[in-house]
């Protein structure tokens, strides 16, 4: 993609009118879209975290560990949104949900570009709240009867790495690969084009991103082996672990980027349809005071 499609892409400029929704009641909108985007993937997203960090440190082999996950979902639903793996997980994406639709919501209003400014706020939130979940599913899905030890600086910085590709494939580049299909003929429907971008950026970054996931927990779980036998592991394990984080990828960027878009265009509507109820409202009641005042 050329230089031209970032300087197209969504956000670069800035906006001509501010909304007319009021901030506050803008916020309270963008939170709710949030939180409900975070609560209709994060069940899947933390059978799948779970799965592969166990898969990783050798305490359960990916399928049985997704297929035990979806059964406590299925089985005992009560149970599982009470389990600290989905709770983390809920938090962490309803956290970064909020913070991108706040930083577009924000930028708007003061008429600003937002591209940068969600990018870098995104990356903020999301990385440091996916640290903390990220250290929590090591230690506690770490293989039975392992000594517990803090989690070395190395996979810090590799987790760190890996999700700030993440939030530049899901919520950066679908602009301008959406401009870029439509440039080339590829997608005329802008809407489709979005939605393409939208599902497609987030799960080819897995791809790349995917070695440096595996060699973060491998740090952990097997301390001390040697070069070779580390990119061994990233061998067995990258076709496997980069389809599962694909897997989990699709509905947290994908799937809940798309319900997310999609609620804060319904609630923006909702919002603009209500302002303009009550103006006409107000005009309606204004005029009807000052005739009534000219004709006495």
């Amino acid at each position: 993609m050329g230089g031209g499609d970032l300087e197209n892409a969504p956000g670069t400029v800035a906006p001509k009118e501010k909304p007319s929704i009021p901030l506050g009641t803008h916020l309270g909108m963008e939170f709710v879209a949030a939180g409900l985007s975070a609560a209709s993937v994060s069940p899947f997203i933390s059978i799948i975290d779970k799965a592969i960090f166990s898969n990783a440190s050798g305490r359960e082999h990916l399928l049985p560990g997704l297929f035990s996950g979806f059964k406590t979902l299925v089985t005992s639903p009560v149970t599982f949104v009470r389990q600290p793996s989905f709770l983390i997980v809920f938090g962490t994406y309803h956290f970064t949900y909020t913070v991108a639709n706040f930083t577009q919501t924000i930028c708007d209003h003061n008429l600003r570009p937002w591209f940068y400014p969600k990018f870098i706020a995104t990356s903020v939130a999301n990385v440091s709240a996916s640290l903390g979940k990220d250290i929590y599913f090591t230690k506690a899905f770490a293989k039975p009867g392992a000594p517990s030890r803090a989690v070395p600086l190395a996979s810090y910085l590799l987790y760190t790495s890996r999700d700030t590709m993440t939030i530049y494939g899901s919520f950066n580049l679908p602009g301008m690969f959406s401009n870029y299909v439509q440039s080339q003929g590829l997608v005329k429907d802008p809407h489709s084009a979005e939605t393409l971008a939208q599902l497609v950026t987030p799960l080819a970054v897995q791809f790349v991103s995917c070695p440096l996931h595996l060699t973060g927990m491998d740090l952990y779980n097997r301390p001390g082996v040697t070069v070779g036998h580390r990119l061994e592991f990233i061998r067995k394990e990258y076709l496997g672990t980069a389809l599962a984080r694909c897997a989990r990828i699709f509905p947290a960027y994908g799937i809940g980027g798309v319900l997310n878009t999609h609620l804060r265009k319904v609630g923006r509507g909702y919002l603009d349809n209500a302002g303009e109820t009550a103006s006409s409202a107000d005009l309606g009641g204004s005029s009807k005071y000052s005739n009534e005042n000219f004709e006495d």
